[in-house]
């Protein structure tokens, strides 16, 4: 069965929040920065746990990954659809001078 629009938006908007999050990830200091804490922090965290909680961490940690990835295509998405809005509104709504009633 073919896909329908929405879908293919949605593909396209997982696809560009992937490619910012990887600019982002690699080239921005304090997101690295960040993120290493982040993780030494989670690696701590694992050592500290006994083995059978480990399973309950790592399940949260894949719950707020998923959860992220919802925000994030719902931002970009809103954000998107708020610059069509600004086009429209700034290109199609504005009455522009009619150079022919001047003469």
């Amino acid at each position: 069965m073919p896909k329908n629009l929405n879908s293919y938006f949605d593909d396209f908007i997982m696809d560009r929040v992937n490619d910012i999050a990887v600019q982002i990830i690699n080239y921005n200091e304090d997101v690295k920065k960040l993120r290493k804490e982040t993780r030494d922090l989670f690696d701590n965290i694992i050592k500290a746990l006994p083995k059978e909680d480990k399973k309950l961490i790592f399940a949260y940690e894949e719950k707020t990954n998923q959860i992220d990835a919802h925000y994030f295509r719902i931002i970009y998405k809103d954000g998107f659809m708020d610059g069509l809005e600004v086009v429209k509104n700034i290109f199609f709504n504005f009455d522009y001078p009619n150079k022919w009633d001047e003469l």
